[in-house]
């Protein structure tokens, strides 16, 4: 029989889950749960299936639990829950230490995601429970959506982006069209930008390989999505959502600026205009976001259904290879961050290797 505790935290992992599913950034779905105290998929860019186990004891068993987690092959984020305590921490310590020592272990540990409770942490109590689903939203939302679903998006990079001026409307139409159909040709490319001067599409571009919104093929003039950048787009869709509704920022969207650190902005009228950017680069950059739709015939929400948005899709790697011709050395591996546990070609050679 579970205790009350153990209880009150698997109940406040699947609300914190639910929270980020709710902004139409990610998707969650039901997923069998085997051996764990909570399962899901998540789908952002790929399908990253979740587990999730509470240790609410002594530090025996600690070791079966991490080695249940690391040791599921159908999972690629591990979170354990962990009744905070002194010698717990030095069984953990010693347990994570013999795993580091081994290259091949060592690499298992990437995925796992560990969140601490107060071991005083009391479920009867309604302002204790209270904080816990508080702390484990932040967990939720810093140390796996930021750090992983996200492409460790982070507010120097959204800081970086609105910074950026150069022809309203065109940052958003360049990294639209990258996101779409990557940058193999650059006649092509501005082609389909509408746009022929190559001034400010390099300066553009510049600024969203620095950031990490593009990554770029060594040597070459070649850009392609990332999944931060892929991020970005989808986020700035949630924020117009919120504008094009009119009735304050959701919360979905003050949970995404509270965890960038950002000030929440003073909510925008439905029509942020040139003359209202002067002094604010949140401003600016909700203009460059429209005017990508006027100068660029791009508008960023126009197939969203802002009353259940799904601001989320597969990340198709296939097409991009393909657009290379078969360059030598170029692969669906380059794609590959592992950082971010984005495997899309081993997971998908797994999926096929599983049905043979």
């Amino acid at each position: 029989m579970d205790s009350p505790e153990h209880q009150a935290i698997t109940e406040a992992i699947d609300q914190a889950v639910q929270l980020t599913a709710g902004s139409g950034l990610i998707g969650i779905f039901e997923a069998q749960r085997r051996t764990f105290d909570y399962a899901c998929l998540t789908r952002r860019d790929l399908a990253r299936p979740l587990v999730a186990q509470v240790h609410w004891k002594h530090e025996e068993g600690l070791d079966k639990d991490i080695r249940t987690l690391l040791f599921d092959d159908e999972s690629l984020i591990r979170v354990l829950v962990i009744r905070d305590a002194v010698r717990t921490r030095a069984t953990l310590d010693d347990i994570l230490r013999s795993y580091r020592t081994h290259p091949e272990l060592n690499r298992m540990l990437l995925g796992l995601k560990l969140f601490f409770i107060p071991a005083e942490f009391d479920a009867d109590e309604e302002k204790e429970r209270d904080w816990l689903r508080e702390h484990l939203r932040r967990s939720f939302t810093e140390d796996i959506a930021f750090a992983i679903l996200f492409g460790g998006f982070t507010r120097q990079v959204f800081e970086v982006f609105m910074a950026h001026n150069g022809p309203f409307g065109l940052k958003y139409a360049v990294l639209d069209e990258i996101v779409k159909n990557g940058q193999t040709h650059m006649p092509t490319f501005k082609n389909r930008l509408g746009y022929t001067t190559s001034g400010p599409i390099r300066e553009a571009l510049t600024m969203l390989n620095a950031t990490g919104l593009t990554q770029s093929w060594a040597s070459s003039n070649c850009y392609f999505p990332t999944i931060r950048g892929r991020f970005l787009l989808d986020f700035t869709r949630r924020i117009l959502i919120d504008v094009k509704n009119g009735t304050g920022w959701s919360e979905y969207t003050r949970n995404i600026f509270e965890m960038l650190a950002c000030p929440v902005p003073d909510f925008p009228m439905e029509q942020v205009t040139v003359k209202d950017c002067a002094g604010s680069s949140f401003r600016s950059n909700l203009v460059h976001a429209a005017k990508c739709r006027d100068f660029f015939g791009r508008d960023l929400i126009g197939d969203v259904d802002p009353t259940q948005p799904k601001l989320y899709s597969e990340f198709e790697i296939e097409g991009f290879v393909a657009r290379m011709n078969g360059a030598p050395r170029f692969s669906a591996t380059f794609f590959d961050q592992p950082d971010y546990l984005f495997y899309p070609v081993a997971r998908r050679d797994a999926k096929k290797s599983d049905h043979q």
